[in-house]
């Protein structure tokens, strides 16, 4: 298997061996727009169903791109980049939780909660990028590391319905959804903290075209993906609180217990953030010889005088 140190070695060995003829500078300017979510993983022993949900997602991008031209249609060159963008991405599902608690009496009283979820996380971000340049007769591809940091973010949860059904296996008695075992009213809303990362490494692929205009410039259009090369823990334990806890009864005088919903994003365990598109530039070149075309030209030149 050809390894990633060498395919940067052929990569700079391109540059030093090839008869190249030119040199291209391009800036360009533009915007990415598409979809983002996650690609998830629960916790172990976490029963239900957890999906990403796919959220919206707007970057503005600035890039120079350094070409050799290795002959008359194919360069090859690196792409530095930056960009400031805004995103949502989130999670949903179903989750059941299964707990047994003693009521002031000293009943046991077995749970099963089952409930419908759903997260959306909001965040603000600022990226760089170092891509692998090649362009053939107009289509472009551009591949590499993209470097993200968010910078402000910002997270909704809900639980959309839930069913708390108490068991009382001394009785054989189920009550479900009631005050004095537990019920939660719903759809139930609260405010979290996204555990985002301090900054995430994608690997990024550009695939498109671009047309010719008048004066060197050019407009682009490309799709694009980026993925988490490593992803995000996002708990520190194997096991969580339930998602919605009912709490024991410690008051006799005030026999109804406290329900307590937890964060969804605490019965995940790993995620990678993803992100697709499409991506519109516009873009300006200048071009000129390398030194090794200059000196042969100015040599054949010399030539003919003599």
């Amino acid at each position: 298997m050809i390894r990633c140190k060498h395919i940067l070695m052929l990569w700079l060995l391109s540059f030093v061996l090839s008869p190249i003829k030119a040199q291209t500078s391009v800036f360009s300017v533009g915007v990415r727009g598409g979809g983002e979510t996650y690609l998830l993983s629960a916790v172990s022993g976490a029963m239900g169903e957890f999906k990403p949900s796919i959220g919206l997602t707007g970057t503005l991008d600035v890039r120079y791109i350094y070409y050799h031209s290795l002959n008359n249609r194919f360069e090859i060159g690196v792409a530095l980049g930056a960009g400031v963008g805004y995103g949502t991405s989130g999670l949903k599902g179903t989750h059941t939780d299964r707990y047994s608690n003693t009521d002031y009496l000293g009943n046991q009283i077995d749970y099963n909660v089952n409930a419908a979820f759903s997260q959306t996380d909001r965040f603000a971000k600022a990226e760089a990028s170092l891509l692998l340049a090649l362009r053939y007769s107009g289509v472009t591809l551009q591949v590499g590391p993209r470097f993200m940091a968010p910078f402000a973010s910002a997270s909704s949860a809900a639980v959309e319905s839930a069913n708390i059904d108490a068991y009382y296996p001394q009785y054989d008695v189920h009550v479900v959804n009631k005050d004095i075992t537990g019920n939660i009213t719903t759809p139930y809303s609260l405010a979290t903290t996204p555990s985002l990362p301090k900054y995430d490494v994608l690997m990024a692929m550009e695939l498109g075209y671009e047309w010719s205009l008048t004066n060197k410039s050019s407009l682009g259009v490309q799709l694009y993906a980026d993925v988490s090369v490593w992803g995000q823990q996002s708990t520190s334990s194997s096991s969580v609180a339930p998602l919605i806890q009912v709490m024991p009864i410690t008051d006799a005088s005030m026999p109804v217990p406290a329900v307590n919903v937890n964060t969804p994003a605490d019965e995940i365990a790993y995620r990678r953030y993803i992100d697709f598109g499409l991506r519109l530039y516009y873009a300006f070149s200048s071009s000129r010889k390398s030194h090794r075309a200059h000196a042969r030209d100015t040599r054949l030149h010399h030539n003919r005088h003599l």
